[in-house]
């Protein structure tokens, strides 16, 4: 949906989609363009040649290319959109100056000069990936080598290069002619039954794809802003200034004037004329959840995965549900909604909505409170922003924001106890049986009486989310509970119902659950309509939204879509039977977000930094998820930060592919690294939550990992070990060794223990301050070198190789991470 909120007239309706609408393809062109499509540009010449030669230019301009396209491409219904696109260079009425004004403010600081000969590079034309331009340190911000990225649709995700051997007027032409003809079959497929609220999303969702890789800054200009965020942050401002003005001025003719001043600050060379306090129009909106740890790992073991699968959606679920409340409420479009994802959302609001945070606080916690007894609590803040933001460091509107937060913390349902008073501190009425977990009453029921319904329902929800592929989203009226009895009332007090199934509805009703498993279904459909005759598959799913979250588990039978259980999964791991988990998060996040751009932290960069983590831990890992070799199930991914579950083997493999896939999304960028957690159950009856916690404190260990050139995090934190991650290769491959000699080569498992020795060796050593005996785990490895001595086996010298990855032959020192390769190999190796 783009409007939540139902039009009371139909003037207003006009009003806010035609905005919409025109401020989302105002520089469209700037794609079309650039496919150099001669027979394109000659019909535009011919019909608008009056409107650039005006203006002394010889050829159309992206503003007449974004007019023809609006004239050609939109049913007759929306062609008032035309005059939009066009005069946003030259604005006269209301509307084209609130795009115009909108469109300056968000390309404020996006602007960044090349040199003639860059401009004319066909480099240019490619989007420089925002993640190669990170620097946290000032000094070497200026030294970072640019990465292109190519031009594909969002969901075909390649990493960025440095250098590549494409045509640029090819791709786009590849891309537009896919593009354009979507946006036909959009069109043509509404007919006479033309539904407005539909049409719009699936635009929105279609630029959201298609322009997600194309730079939005043109000739002369840096290309590292993409085209997406900068017409998603142009509209959100546009929305933003025209709430705001409609609540000061009654009169239009009053916002024209207050928008032509605006403009004119805005106009090159007058950048000394905005001042801090100018126009604060806009606010930055923050929810932030609290709980998330003890929430989503309170499980018990039976329907446990069901259950951590529904819980750490929930969570991402009840944030867009919140954000998405406060703009219908607010009447706001869903490109006012930032970002969301990793425990947070982001929202640009007018400057009024300040004033309206505490009464959106107080509904929150009263739901909130009443759902989850205190165990989970979302935070509302805001920070005022004004034209002088926008047009220096955006990047500190997020931190300003994130600190207001932060002091909330130490209040949190607040207005709860204040009306409560004392009773808020008194004890919960104490019930025969009540449910360990959340602590209300169970009610008598025959299949598990240990479980109130409301904890029930989220193994209920969990069996919905495997099985289905679409959410059927609709808003209405808010209902009140004196009681919650399961997750979907929560929802329904904020308004929203929800309804999970494999068909679906409306483009504007439906969204996509897993986009991934969806194109696997349509290349099967594909395969089986080849050759055949009759009509195909109708299904567009470009056209409809995705939540953009990582949901895969693994199945018993992919058929029936049956889910393993804990059990099966320790069962399938190789040497000993159990699982284990990976928790990991992008190192120094707040950095990059308020350091890692410098001066050039403009809203539009922001936006691109954020989608750009966004479809990493998104749609791309949940496709690398699926791809591995094992039985993996991701619980939470999306945002920054990640958990995935599943048998203990190929979790540090796993783990180490994940690492190298973001690196190389992210450019090998120094400044954007990952740091992980592994830590293995003792038992695979073994509580999750314990398991959780201990890998959690791992992580935040390796955050303070130091190597002995200073260089910080980075790192895998290998149970309590912590590794390097450019050391993992040399720890996979000494495992690796000790593992083939014992496993397949029937040498001694006096291998693995003369190993654990030589460690204890070295350990006591340290302790006593004495010279470590390195020469007796040579004598061991020579004693034992003596068994297996025939040239045939290659035995001896395999063993040889072992003894000198361990024993430096230089420095006669210990290889530090030598016990956790024998320890790795040995449970490996158990039966």
């Amino acid at each position: 949906m783009i409007f939540y909120n139902a039009h009371q007239r139909e003037e207003d309706k006009n009003f806010d989609y035609t905005l919409f609408l025109g401020a989302i393809l105002h520089d469209i062109g700037k794609f079309y363009m650039r496919t150099e499509n001669p027979d394109a540009k000659k019909n535009i010449s011919r019909e608008y040649e009056a409107f650039y030669r005006e203006e002394g230019k010889y050829a159309p301009r992206h503003q007449e290319w974004s007019a023809f396209f609006a004239e050609h491409f939109l049913p007759e219904s929306l062609k008032t959109v035309t005059s939009l696109v066009l005069y946003h260079h030259r604005p006269s009425s209301y509307q084209q100056l609130l795009i115009s004004v909108a469109d300056k403010i968000s390309a404020k600081v996006d602007r960044k000069d090349l040199s003639e000969e860059e401009a004319a590079d066909d480099k240019s034309k490619y989007l420089i990936s925002v993640l190669s331009q990170i620097s946290l340190d000032e000094k070497k911000r200026n030294t970072k080598t640019p990465y292109y990225k190519l031009l594909k649709k969002r969901y075909e995700v390649e990493p960025p290069s440095n250098s590549f051997n494409t045509n640029a007027k090819e791709d786009y032409q590849n891309l537009w002619a896919e593009f354009s003809r979507k946006v036909n079959a959009l069109r043509d497929g509404f007919g006479s039954s033309f539904d407005l609220e539909d049409f719009a999303t699936a635009i929105y969702n279609l630029l959201r794809i298609y322009t997600y890789n194309i730079p939005s800054a043109f000739y002369y200009s840096q290309p590292d802003i993409s085209l997406w965020s900068h017409s998603k942050s142009t509209a959100a401002i546009a929305f933003c200034l025209d709430r705001q003005l409609k609540k000061e001025f009654s009169q239009e003719n009053e916002r024209v004037r207050v928008l032509e001043a605006i403009n004119t600050k805005l106009l090159p060379g007058n950048e000394s004329a905005i001042k801090k306090g100018d126009y604060p129009y806009f606010c930055l909106v923050k929810g932030d959840v609290s709980g998330i740890q003890d929430f989503v790992f309170d499980t018990k073991m039976d329907g446990a995965l069901k259950a951590l699968k529904a819980k750490s959606f929930y969570i991402s679920f009840l944030l867009d549900t919140i954000a998405r409340y406060i703009l219908k409420e607010e009447n706001m479009p869903i490109c006012n909604l930032i970002y969301n994802g990793g425990g947070h959302f982001y929202l640009l609001m007018p400057g009024y909505f300040m004033g309206k945070l505490p009464q959106y606080q107080q509904k929150i916690d009263k739901i909130l409170f009443s759902a989850h007894r205190g165990a989970l609590s979302v935070l509302l803040e805001a920070a005022e922003v004004d034209l002088y933001d926008f047009a220096h460091n955006f990047g500190d509107c997020f931190d300003r924001v994130s600190r207001n937060i932060q002091r909330k913390k130490v209040c949190k349902f607040k207005d709860v106890i204040e009306e409560s008073k004392m009773e808020f501190f008194e004890p919960w009425e104490d019930y025969e049986q009540k449910c360990p977990h959340c602590g209300r009453k169970i009610e008598p029921k025959e299949d598990n009486p240990d479980f109130c319904s409301f904890c029930e329902s989220f193994v209920q929800l969990g069996d919905e989310l495997m099985k289905s592929l679409f959410i059927i989203d609709s808003w209405g009226k808010e209902k009140e509970f004196s009681e919650f009895s399961d997750i979907h009332n929560v929802l329904k007090a904020f308004g929203r119902y929800v309804q999970f199934s494999n068909h679906y509805e409306s483009v504007a009703n439906t969204l996509i659950l897993d986009r991934s498993r969806i194109e696997d279904l349509q290349r099967k459909q594909t395969e089986i309509e080849k050759g055949q005759k009759g009509p195909k598959s109708e299904f567009e799913s470009e056209f409809y939204e995705d939540l953009d979250i990582s949901t895969h588990v693994p199945f018993k039978s992919e058929d029936e879509r049956v889910p393993m259980l804990i059990e099966d999964i320790a069962e399938s791991a190789k040497g000993i039977k159990t699982w284990g988990i990976v928790r990991g998060d992008v190192d120094n996040l707040g950095d990059i977000f308020k350091k890692g751009l410098g001066e050039d932290n403009s809203i539009s960069r922001v936006m691109t930094l954020s989608e750009e983590f966004s479809i990493f831990f998104g749609y791309y890992f949940n496709k690398l998820i699926k791809e591995q070799n094992g039985n993996i199930m991701v619980i939470y991914a999306g945002g920054d930060d990640f958990c995935i579950l599943g048998q203990w083997d190929v979790l540090p493999q796993t783990a180490h592919k994940i690492y190298t896939e973001f690196r190389s999304f992210s450019c090998w960028n120094s400044d954007v690294t990952l740091s992980m957690g592994f830590e293995i159950a003792p038992d695979k009856k073994y509580p999750i939550y314990r398991v959780a916690m201990v890998c959690g404190e791992h992580l935040e260990q390796a955050k303070e990992y130091e190597r002995e050139n200073g260089k910080k995090k980075d790192c895998f934190a290998f149970g309590a070990n912590f590794v390097g991650w450019e050391e993992f290769e040399d720890l996979k491959k000494l495992k690796e060794s000790i593992a083939d000699l014992v496993g397949n080569k029937n040498v001694s498992k006096a291998l693995i223990n003369g190993i654990y020795a030589v460690c204890s060796l070295k350990k006591m050593a340290q302790t006593q301050e004495e010279l470590f005996k390195a020469w007796r785990f040579v004598y061991f490895m020579a004693r034992l070198k003596e068994r297996y001595s025939n040239p045939k086996d290659r035995i001896e010298k395999a063993l040889d190789e072992v003894l000198w990855r361990i024993i430096c032959k230089e420095t006669n020192s210990l290889y530090k991470h030598s016990y956790l390769a024998a320890r790795w190999a040995e449970l490996e190796l158990r039966r």
